[in-house]
């Protein structure tokens, strides 16, 4: 992938958290929420990161939107490396990447009307535009997700969820970004409302040459929308692949059992299933083997004892498995 390609490298990213003690006879603990993450993301691609609650992909999105610091690691955005920016710098190159929430009622302002909301984001990062100017440019980016100009004087709680979460499209849209992290953008809507929004976040896409960074635990999100995926178990990165090859031919165990999840009609026979064993193990000891030791079905001896790395399995395909 040439350098100029690239829209978001993130390079042996780490988290840990030190939570506090919870008695003086017990030492203070650590969550390892990631543990070596490494990526990049092509400008104008869609990619896509899945894996149960706990994995670490939502302290990911944290980090790429340089709203956390890392323990370890590198993120680049656009070339340039996000830990190297002092306050001013960081704030001139926040409006070339926006996010858009989970919920779409707790992350507008219901004291404010959309229009201010959608304009929100010119006031602290496009200076030199006058009132006039912000709020005709909030109309123009709510007509462009489908909603009316008379909108901008309502109030959130006059919209329905998947206009509200038009809305907080528009907002990140508003300052032009050339990369979108979305955090489970349709999880809190209805199934048809989730095909409207996913519709719209494509059309935005073919129109804008946006980027998208998508995070869900939803399977068809995903394959409907990007490009690539990469399936995380425990802060690491356990699979990654183009979306067809991924859905057609998943290397890892892991991968395997969260697609025989995904239900299916019609097929008209009775599928064989991969059947996982007991639950996500902690997050505050790091495995000595592979993490998902604990529960996968084709476990041996060696699994306990050496962490897989990633290693190429196919065409654009790595998988953590010493199997796969």
């Amino acid at each position: 992938m040439a350098m100029d390609r690239q829209m978001l490298k993130v390079d042996a990213l780490v988290r840990h958290y030190r939570l506090p003690r919870s008695s003086l006879l017990r030492p203070r603990e650590t969550v390892y929420a990631l543990n070596g993450v490494s990526f990049a993301i092509e400008r104008g691609r869609s990619f896509g990161i899945v894996g149960e609650s706990g994995c670490g992909k939502s302290t990911l999105a944290r980090l790429v939107m340089a709203l956390e610091t890392p323990t370890e690691g590198r993120i680049e955005l656009l070339g340039q490396p996000l830990d190297g920016l002092d306050a001013a710098a960081l704030q001139d190159l926040r409006r070339h990447f926006q996010m858009v929430f989970q919920d779409p009622y707790g992350s507008l302002n219901p004291r404010h009307t959309v229009g201010r909301i959608v304009a929100e984001p010119l006031d602290a990062l496009a200076g030199g535009l006058s009132a006039a100017e912000r709020r005709e440019r909030a109309v123009e980016v709510l007509q462009t997700v489908g909603l009316r100009r008379g909108d901008a004087g309502k109030y959130p709680h006059e919209f329905s969820g998947g206009q509200r979460q038009r809305i907080a499209i528009a907002r990140a849209l508003i300052t032009q970004p050339a990369l979108i992290v979305a955090d489970e953008p349709v999880s809190a809507l209805d199934v048809s409302v989730q095909a409207q929004i996913l519709n719209l976040l494509r059309d935005l896409q073919e129109r804008h040459n946006v980027t998208y960074m998508l995070i869900s635990h939803d399977l068809g999100v995903v394959d409907y929308v990007c490009d690539e995926v990469a399936v995380m178990y425990l802060g690491r990165i356990v699979e990654q692949a183009p979306t067809a090859a991924l859905f057609r031919q998943p290397a890892h165990p892991y991968t395997q059992a969260l697609l025989d999840a995904v239900p299916q009609v019609g097929t008209g026979r009775r599928r064989r299933r991969v059947k996982l064993q007991g639950g996500v193990t902690t997050q505050t000891r790091l495995p000595t083997g592979c993490a998902f030791a604990a529960r996968c079905p084709r476990v041996e001896a060696r699994c306990h004892r050496e962490a897989p790395a990633l290693r190429t399995v196919g065409p654009g395909h790595v998988a953590a498995c010493h199997f796969a």
